[in-house]
């Protein structure tokens, strides 16, 4: 099993995030409103579990975050850290630079640890303007 992680850095060369972050993270404290036409991003993924680099399992394109915004799947950016060519940490990345429009705007996110759903989220925000 791999680890969650809720946000990394951007690792060198990896994809520029716009604005500020909104989490959805089941728990976390997601915004109740946020600024319509703000630039805003949303990103999470998973790192290798622990075991040594001897033990260390690869993380497979079935391990995945994957986000909706209103009932659509949202293409998203990865960044992959590699170490020794084994994939060690893969962050999946949606910017919305341009923000959303005024009005209540539902997100839906799931996380996939090998092809299986380990973790569900779903969250409505008020975006205001």
């Amino acid at each position: 099993m791999h680890a969650l992680i809720v946000v990394t850095p951007p690792p060198e060369g990896g994809h520029a995030r716009t604005g500020d972050r909104i989490s959805i993270f089941p728990g976390s404290a997601a915004p109740a409103m946020y600024p319509a036409g703000t630039p805003f991003w949303i990103g999470y993924g998973f790192a290798a579990g622990p075991g040594g680099r001897e033990k260390r399992v690869a993380l497979g394109a079935k391990t995945r975050f994957e986000l909706e915004v209103d009932g659509e799947p949202l293409p998203l950016e990865t960044d992959v850290e590699m170490d020794d060519g084994v994939a060690v940490s893969k962050l999946e990345i949606a910017n919305f630079p341009a923000g959303l429009e005024p009005g209540w705007h539902r997100f839906l996110g799931r996380w996939y640890d090998e092809g299986a759903l380990v973790l569900s989220t779903d969250r409505t925000i008020q975006f205001v303007g």
